[in-house]
């Protein structure tokens, strides 16, 4: 998914911008920091949200890990799915407080990173061929 956002934001960069960088005496580095890192930090932006976003709401490999340890540590997805088993009557008020906690982090991290994740299709060259 990475790859293929990431793509998406190489390719609205045009080659003469890169081009023109090159012929008025840039180096390689100073056209990759100057004219492609502003033109695609949106999408750095988008892909560590969604990285974040991933990682946060992971399940299967904290379960894995936790399922049978002495001293039970889990996470708190795996926390969340005890609480909802067919055996035994639902605690929603456990499962609002835990979901609750989980979402804050990613609340958080969206508030510092919205302009960005806002922006997201901005930068670039616009028309043309």
């Amino acid at each position: 998914l990475g790859i293929w956002i990431m793509k998406g934001f190489f390719d609205n960069i045009s080659w003469d911008m890169e081009r023109s960088a090159l012929i008025d005496g840039a180096s390689r580095f100073q056209v990759w920091w100057k004219i492609l890192m502003p033109n695609i930090k949106p999408g750095i932006a988008a892909l560590s949200i969604f990285a974040f976003i991933s990682g946060w709401n992971a399940y299967l490999i904290p379960f894995t890990f936790t399922v049978g340890r002495a001293g039970k540590t889990a996470v708190l997805s795996v926390y969340l799915r005890n609480f909802m088993s067919e055996s035994v009557m639902t605690e929603w008020n456990m499962v609002a407080a835990v979901g609750l906690f989980q979402l804050i982090p990613v609340l958080i991290f969206f508030f510092f990173t919205q302009e960005a994740l806002l922006n997201i299709y901005g930068g670039g060259a616009k028309g043309g061929a």
